[in-house]
């Protein structure tokens, strides 16, 4: 009995051949994560601690983003959705600790 088998090649096609960032970082999504973890708690944390600590507004505003952040990246969100909400927190971070650090001096 003689047995013949054809070997068809299939090509895909997949537009361009380099990676989008978007695919990098999710490629590299355990790197990346650990990172954004330290540079979130931090800045969240010296926020805390110099700019909103008297006042329930403020800290609320430090807090609800730097735990939505913090909550996507334990939900495995996608890395797009984890970089905006960071950087939404860093940004509230940022404007409490502008706001807040020199009140600490003045009264």
């Amino acid at each position: 009995m003689e047995t013949t088998v054809k070997n068809s090649t299939i090509e895909v096609s997949q537009g361009s051949a380099a990676p989008t960032f978007w695919q990098t970082m999710e490629f590299n999504r355990f790197g990346i994560m650990p990172i954004v973890l330290l540079l979130i708690g931090c800045i969240g944390g010296i926020a805390a601690g110099f700019g909103a600590f008297n006042d329930l507004l403020r800290i609320s505003l430090v807090a609800f983003p730097t735990i939505i952040s913090l909550a996507l990246i334990l939900a495995v969100s996608p890395m797009r959705v984890i970089f905006f909400s960071a950087a939404i927190a860093i940004v509230c971070d940022m404007i409490a600790i502008a706001i807040g650090y020199p009140m600490n001096f003045i009264g």
